[in-house]
């Protein structure tokens, strides 16, 4: 097991950038594809729903950057000992992969494309197996002080 140079990290799932690109790349792939030239599963989305869907997919997207950014910011740019608690750390457990599964919702909100939602639903059991990886990890690393604090915060969503 191979820890970071930052001393809250505990390591990550070997190959877990490639399954997160890949994920990426077909999720794109799959959106553009459906949403702006076949069409195939956007039976739902018309003009009537397109004033709802565009402004929450969008308020979604821009949670998912708030998310991404604060996680990042506490994670890598202050000097964080221990377990990661506080922040956004102190509302959810993951909130670097849940940013990033809420760009792919937001932009398949934002189309009403089920293709999308489909694969969506394949990135969002990566995620979770990464997470569930990324805690075993923490757990061997810090012990009481990671239980106490996945006791006490969600994984995936605040309430």
């Amino acid at each position: 097991m191979s820890f970071h140079k930052h001393d809250h990290l505990a390591g990550e799932k070997p190959g877990s950038h490639k399954g997160q690109t890949l994920l990426a790349v077909v999720f794109f792939t799959v959106w553009i594809v459906d949403s702006f030239l076949l069409r195939l599963t956007t039976l739902l989305f018309s003009a009537r729903v397109a004033w709802l869907c565009v402004p929450v997919g969008s308020a979604v997207l821009l949670l998912s950057l708030y998310l991404m950014n604060a996680s990042h910011h506490q994670i890598f740019d202050t000097k964080v000992q221990g377990v990661a608690t506080g922040g956004v750390y102190g509302r959810v457990k993951h909130p670097m992969y849940l940013g990033t599964l809420l760009v792919y919702l937001g932009l398949a909100v934002m189309t009403l494309s089920l293709a999308s939602i489909l694969v969506w639903m394949v990135a969002a059991a990566y995620y979770n197996a990464l997470a569930n990886y990324e805690e075993n990890l923490l757990e061997e690393r810090f012990g009481g002080e990671y239980l106490e604090y996945r006791k006490s915060v969600r994984k995936w969503l605040p309430f």
